[in-house]
């Protein structure tokens, strides 16, 4: 906490120092109270509302929550990345508007050639409502030998280990896989499983869909991935493990579309953001 504050202050006392007309805040956000209102875009990724009771426990997520409230109401524009997002902040407050991340589609599209070496990729930071861990217990389901990535980092990475070597399956981890590895793994895996019960907008879905790994997700109300599945017309969405495990088990894929992602290439998204900026002015 000391240190987002202490970061809130040195962001603050740059701004006033540069002169900035229009100030753009995001992680760790804290910066947002100490900003001009008028002048403050706020670029927030998630809303958690009440799961921040879960996360943290009654006592402590009350008040985090009551933060975040406060957080959306301060600057003159909240920008986030989907639908999903932008409906439970408008709740609290007008002038939310919606620009979803955006790829460098040409630094993915070159790995689409390689051959496939994995049957399921598993990208994803190594925290617990990512969902890792449930989605290599929904491989213990497959009958068939799989070969699977795991690509991450986090406090998990132990309990990954541990349940990575009671599967029957060759289970390949990179906790230190750097961006253009992770790229090739992902382009070498038939499915991209993500079973995670929170996500904003899920970047690495978008990934690998550019990489041509087919995405297998999981529908939960506090995840924006169902939303990007049917903006794409690409992935299946599922409700179980049991139903996902069915999915890689019968080993079909059906087609990757390239045209749909245009709308997420990282000059279009940047329009979308130029606009709101030429409005504040």
């Amino acid at each position: 906490m000391w240190l987002a504050v202490s970061f809130a202050w040195r962001v603050a006392m740059a701004v006033r120092k540069a002169g900035c007309g229009i100030v753009d805040a995001s992680v760790p956000y804290t910066e947002v109270f100490l900003l001009p209102r008028g002048r403050t875009i706020l670029s927030l990724h998630e809303f958690w509302g009440r799961r921040w009771r879960e996360y943290f426990g009654p006592f402590m997520g009350r008040g985090v929550e009551w933060l975040e409230r406060r957080l959306v109401l301060r600057p003159r524009v909240v920008v986030v990345p989907s639908n999903f997002v932008g409906e439970r902040v408008r709740r609290l407050r007008e002038d939310v508007r919606v620009v979803p991340f955006g790829l460098r589609l040409e630094d993915y599209l070159q790995y689409r050639g390689l051959g496939k070496v994995f049957d399921v990729a598993i990208v994803s930071r190594l925290v617990p409502y990512k969902g890792v861990l449930e989605a290599l217990e929904a491989l213990r389901l497959v009958r068939r030998r799989l070969r699977v990535a795991v690509v991450g980092d986090g406090f998990l990475r132990d309990s990954v280990r541990h349940l990575a070597e009671s599967l029957d399956h060759s289970v390949s981890l990179f906790f230190k896989a750097p961006e253009e590895e992770k790229r090739r793994i992902l382009a070498q895996s038939v499915y991209y499983l993500l079973l995670s019960t929170a996500e904003g907008f899920s970047i690495s879905t978008l990934e690998a869909i550019a990489l041509k790994a087919y995405p297998i997700v999981l529908a939960n109300e506090y995840s924006a991935t169902v939303e990007l599945i049917k903006s794409l017309e690409c992935g299946t969405v599922v409700s179980s493990l049991s139903e996902a495990a069915e999915i890689i088990e019968s080993g079909e894929v059906p087609g990757l579309p390239t045209a749909p992602l245009f709308k997420y290439y990282l000059r279009s998204v940047v329009d979308l953001y130029k606009t709101i900026l030429r409005e504040m002015i």
